[in-house]
Order: C-alpha cells, then structure tokens, then sequence
C-alpha cells in the first residue's frame, strides 16, 4: 500500500478529533448489530467474501469493527464485510469500538476515513468523491457564514463556488483562517479529492469524473466504460479519451470522396461487441444515402455503432437486435417478421449481418449466424424481404458483407461469394442495385497463418463490400 496521503491524514484526523467519546472495546452480539445504509449506498451488499470468512475461521477475528449506537442495537460504520463472513460462519459475538458521532457529516467523515484500507473498485472511489464533494460543500458553507457573523470581511463565496471544485476559476483566493489577514490560494477541492481516494492529480480526477456524470445521466457508452473501469480492463485516461473522441464525427468529420473506403475501429462509437463496426463505414453511409433529420434504422445493431454515428451525424435512429446490448437497442428478430410500424417508411437501413457460423457461440442462439450455408441464405433472404417492406419508397438499404475464404466455411469449399450471392438475392427481392463500395478489412491474421497461406497458396480474405440498393419508386 502506498503511504497515506496529506488528505488521508486529514481524514483520519477529522476522526481522532471528533471520536474522543469512544467507550473503547466491547463485545457485541451479531443480532445487535446492523449495516450502515450510507456504507452499503457506497461500497455495496457485502460480496466475495470467501477469503475473508476462510481468514475469521482460521485466525479468528484480528480487528474490531467500529459501530455507533442506534436505539436498542448498534450500526456498523465499518467493518460490513467481517460481519457479512462472521454470520456466514455461524459467530455469535464479535468485538467491536463504539462509538458516537456528534452528527450525520461526522458519521460520514467516519466512513470514510474507517474504509480507506478497503478494496475498492472505480465506482466506489467515485461515490466516495460525490460523498467528499457535499461534505466539503457544507463546511466551505459554514466556514463562510461564520466569517460574516464575526464581520471579519472577508471574502464569501456564493453556493456555486463554495465547494472549490474543476469549475472554480484559478485566481479565486481564499483567507487562511489559520493565519489571519494572509491570503492564500485555495486548496482546489478536486485535487484534494483525488489524493483522498487515491486517484491521482485533479486532472485525472476531472475525467474521471466526466466518465462518472455521464454514466449517471443514462449515457450508454460511459457505462460500458464504467465497467472496465470497474474490472481494471482500461485506464481512466483511456476511458475519458474514448468518451471524449466520440463527438468528432459531428464537428471534424470529412467524408471520403472515393468508393474505397478503408477505416480503422473507433471504441468512442458502439459498444464492444462481435464483429463490430467501423465508425467510419457508417459515418460515410449515412453521409451519402441519407439526409440530415432521415429516419436510419439498424436491424442487427449488435453494440449500437449507427446509434452513435447517427446521433453525431443529425439523423434519427432506430435500432433492433436479438439480443440488445444497450438501452437504445429494442428487442426484435428481423429474421421472423418485418420490424414494429414505427419503423416503417425509414429513409435509410443500414445492416452489418453475422456470418453463418462464424463466431456464432458469441452470439445468440436463435441468431442467423448458428445456421449452415444453404439456410444462413435462405434467412438471409427472408431478412431482406422484411426490410424491403418498411423501406419508404425510394429508400435506401446498405449491406455491410464479407467473402468467407479461410474460416468456417463448408466441407470441400474454401470460397462463398457472399457479395455476389446477396446481389442475387436482393435483385430477386426487388431492390435495385445503386452502388457497390471496397471496404477492406484490417489485417488480423498471425504471422503462423501468413505464412502457412504461402506455402499452401491460399489466398487470405480481406475483402469486403457495402452494397447499396434503393427499393424502387
């Protein structure tokens, strides 16, 4: 563990001082005793407990856990997790420091300073933040409140600057109470936060909490990234660069002007998700087949890349799948029936099919991509058919779709046309063809495949294409 920091110590001083009425170290029946709905609202139900309750059971129990009284029982500050494996081992009793805050804020001081050595995840070093940040709040309130009563003169800040926050302006001084008449510059709330909950700088801490709030205001993307966050699978400087980036298709996009188009993956739009999409191929779709204010429906949305680009982009979206990673997506098979009335006389269809069987255990199993060859096309057919029935007259329909040449392709066969067969397809269903764009793939192949392609002289695919069709006025 790292050294415990300035505003840790702060913290654990705000605790000394104000816990000089401990009745110190008593024993307390587990019946007696119940969590604190603040630490169960910051950290969570108890969890993955194993180890911790294999330890009481081997060791007995080496710290007690701090409580206050409430009533006829006692409410534990900190501690939540022993007394979760302690009754799981079937204890009766457990030690215990009592003691009795002065107030609500003194009790959440407690909880805070009493939980710092806790395993915590991104989420709760945030929900820690947001508990710090109002408690600062009020005593920056009081603080000033008592400089006016005693006429001092000294500056007030209004409630919107009291809690020296990212959006308090750098030449805002604050008097140091502590040496009167000098004029110090403030200690930035944000920064002292971020060494609290061992976050780093205030720059880390302002992304970190851009991510936060734009989660909590139902933003789908921050909280797929709040969840690697969470599983320690990305860094918050990467996250915030992800959630940052997604707005440039609005402000520095460039369409391409050829009908090769080669884009690498964005993360900032979709969600991760099998066989998912480059921003760019939508983006460029959008671009040149529709309109802004159209009507963009995706059927098989899979992690909601058209969601994303459409909203940058101007046009309104629907979008559908089997199984909906996000909230914008609606449950709904395609392959059984056309989509719901609102989506009908859309202006655009954007779809990006799964391949049968390939990567069909990521998938659901009632997708297109757990059929064979022969009826993977005949479903495929039928999808086409439903769309062509929600299509507005003159409305476009772009099929995102690869040759399969080296991977899951059927017995005796190392080759399908997979462009070729859906331009049979969509012809017989009666669209007609408008454009047929190169979109080559990135090169995800080993070097041990590379070069077993070359002594057996195979050719890797890399192809594919956007097939675009307009359904007939």
């Amino acid at each position: 563990m790292a050294s415990v920091s300035g505003r840790r110590k702060e913290l654990s001083a705000k605790v000394a001082k104000a816990s000089r009425a401990t009745t110190g170290m008593v024993c307390l029946r587990l019946d007696e005793l119940v969590i604190s709905p603040e630490l169960v609202g910051l950290y969570g139900p108890c969890t993955a407990i194993d180890e911790l309750e294999q330890s009481l059971d081997r060791d007995g129990q080496l710290t007690p856990i701090l409580v206050e009284p409430l009533g006829n029982a006692f409410q534990v500050i900190a501690g939540a997790r022993r007394l979760a494996a302690a009754r799981r081992l079937g204890w009766a009793e457990m030690a215990a420091v009592v003691r009795q805050p002065a107030d609500d804020d003194q009790r959440r001081w407690w909880i805070l300073a009493s939980n710092q050595q806790r395993a915590k995840r991104f989420s709760d070093r945030m929900r820690e933040a947001d508990l710090m940040e109002r408690l600062l709040q009020a005593e920056a309130r009081k603080r000033s409140l008592a400089n006016l009563e005693q006429g001092r003169g000294l500056k007030i800040y209004d409630e919107a600057r009291e809690c020296l926050n990212s959006d308090t302006p750098n030449g805002v001084v604050e008097p140091d109470s502590a040496r009167p008449g000098r004029k110090t510059p403030p200690k930035r709330t944000d920064a002292a936060i971020a060494e609290a909950i061992g976050l780093g700088g205030k720059d880390l801490y302002r992304q970190a909490r851009a991510i936060w709030l734009a989660a909590g205001a139902g933003d789908d993307r921050a909280r797929t990234l709040l969840t690697e966050l969470d599983a320690g699978t990305k860094t918050v400087f990467a996250a915030f660069k992800d959630l940052r980036r997604r707005d440039h298709l609005a402000t520095d996009f460039v369409p391409t002007p050829y009908d090769v188009w080669t884009f690498k993956h964005d993360r900032s739009y979709g969600l991760q998700y099998p066989g998912s999409i480059a921003a760019g191929i939508v983006a460029n779709t959008v671009h040149y087949f529709s309109q802004p204010g159209d009507l963009v429906v995706d059927p098989m949305a899979g992690g909601g890349t058209t969601v994303d680009v459409c909203q940058s982009l101007g046009r309104r979206c629907l979008a559908y799948d089997i199984k909906p990673s996000r909230q914008e997506i609606a449950h709904w098979n395609i392959a059984e029936k056309p989509l719901p009335d609102e989506a009908r006389g859309c202006d655009l269809v954007f779809l990006d099919p799964p391949y049968h069987s390939m990567l069909r255990e990521q998938y659901d199993p009632a997708s297109v991509s757990s059929l064979n060859a022969e009826a993977w096309k005949q479903g495929m057919s039928g999808v086409y058919r439903n769309i062509y029935a929600i299509l507005r007259p003159g409305g476009v329909l772009a099929v995102l779709i690869a040759n399969q040449t080296d991977r899951d392709v059927p017995e005796n066969c190392n080759y399908i046309d997979h462009a070729f067969e859906t331009y049979a397809i969509l012809n017989e269903v009666g669209f007609k063809a408008i454009r047929r764009i190169s979109c080559p793939m990135q090169c995800t192949y080993r070097p041990d495949e590379i070069n077993r392609s070359r002594h057996e002289r195979k050719l890797l695919g890399q192809v594919r294409d956007l097939l675009v069709f307009r359904r007939p006025n």
